[in-house]
């Protein structure tokens, strides 16, 4: 079973190589993404889960980005994006998106690419995100969703357990149908990545 040490100890280590590994694979859908989020001008938007920071340079100049992620190695790697690459100010701390250190209400746009595979429960890093977020405020979420092909469904089936122990990613979970318990609104869902694997999923939280 996926577990937060075994999530952090994962992506401490291997946050270097990161890059290298995933990003062919996990780099689509991140310019779409933002593009789908459209931050007005002088907007604050957090990004949960912020990695290595490859969603930096995608950002217009004319906001404000908060991010956070687990891993202090990951933060790291994105510290050193957010001189080098990114077009506006950028703030980074280590936080758990299950447990956020924010006030209710805080963001009008919220952002996480391939965070809620990696929390130990998906759950409680959604009713998070509801809660910091202010009535009406617009969340872009880049996400595996699980299947409905069979064939898919028995190799997720086989690879779940071995992703899982090794403290990488769940595949186990119905996100579309976790944000409608949420009282998600207007939910809007496309392919992206490689074999569409991944799909970006957007919606307004309820006022």
């Amino acid at each position: 079973m996926i577990n937060s040490q075994s999530i952090k100890q994962t992506y401490d280590r291997f946050s270097s190589l990161y890059d290298l590994i995933f990003k062919p694979w996990l780099e689509f859908g991140r310019q779409r993404a933002i593009e789908l989020l459209a931050p007005r001008s002088g907007a604050r938007v957090l990004e949960i889960g912020v990695g290595t920071g490859l969603s930096l340079e995608y950002y217009p100049p004319d906001i404000e980005v908060l991010g956070f992620d687990y891993s202090f190695g990951m933060l790291r790697e994105s510290q050193l994006k957010a001189k080098e690459m990114s077009h506006c100010p950028v703030s980074l701390m280590q936080m758990d998106a299950q447990n956020m250190a924010f006030a209710d209400n805080s963001f009008d746009y919220l952002m996480a690419a391939y965070v809620l595979t990696v929390v130990p429960d998906p759950r409680k890093a959604v009713r998070e995100i509801f809660r910091v977020a202010r009535p009406g405020a617009k969340v872009v979420i880049i996400n595996y969703i699980c299947s409905n092909n069979r064939l898919m469904s028995i190799i997720e089936d086989i690879f779940h357990p071995v992703f899982a122990s090794l403290g990488l990613f769940t595949l186990k979970h119905d996100l579309p149908g976790l944000l409608k318990q949420y009282g998600a609104k207007n939910i809007k869902i496309e392919p992206t990545s490689f074999l569409n694997l991944h799909h970006i999923v957007s919606f307004t939280v309820p006022a």
